[in-house]
């Protein structure tokens, strides 16, 4: 079992012209957003070693609501995709980790990944990268082993009513894929 802490690192949030409150969530689609750029691969086997990094995978869902004029809502829940769950193990609460050169490399990496893991799968398949900033997560298998996640959610812009299907099947094989050639295990 995994516990996860919320840990406050800074406040990203800007104060606009008008007043209004920006709030600036590190999330990115690297195809939609075109920034992704090619990462040498080099680094990334030894970081991955250092930091002792895992995985998990678990299907990403939507709830999807639908509120007719003059007859009961209903709610359905749909598999829209997955979510693969990048741990890397911390010798100490490093906050904020995602401010590290190794994290700025993995991230990199990892962004050119999935912007390569999109174009290949097609058929509207969207791969984010999403590091967890605002958390630690505490590993309950390893003595409560403080560690940094990095999230990658495969779904698609179909529609919020349509299933995960063949390419975001194919997305997570190949994400799995280039998990195991840089040698990071499956938890």
């Amino acid at each position: 079992m995994l516990v996860v802490l919320p840990v406050v690192l800074r406040n990203t949030d800007r104060t606009l012209e008008s007043g209004l409150i920006e709030q600036a969530p590190w999330t990115s689609n690297c195809f939609i957003d075109h920034m992704a750029t090619e990462v040498p691969k080099a680094d990334i086997p030894d970081i991955c070693s250092r930091y002792q990094v895992h995985y998990e995978v678990r299907p990403y869902y939507v709830v999807w609501a639908h509120y007719p004029e003059n007859a009961p809502h209903t709610e359905q829940t749909i598999q829209a995709g997955f979510t693969v769950d990048l741990y890397a193990a911390l010798e100490k609460c490093e906050v904020p980790f995602f401010d590290t050169e190794d994290a700025r490399v993995a991230v990199d990496y990892f962004d050119s990944l999935a912007h390569k893991i999109q174009a290949e799968a097609g058929n509207n398949c969207r791969v984010e990268v999403i590091p967890q900033e605002g958390s630690l997560v505490m590993d309950t298998h390893e003595h409560f082993q403080p560690e940094a996640m990095l999230q990658i959610r495969i779904s698609h812009d179909r529609g919020l009513d349509q299933p995960a299907g063949g390419s975001e099947e194919t997305a997570l094989k190949t994400m799995r894929e280039a998990l195991h050639e840089l040698g990071v295990r499956e938890s």
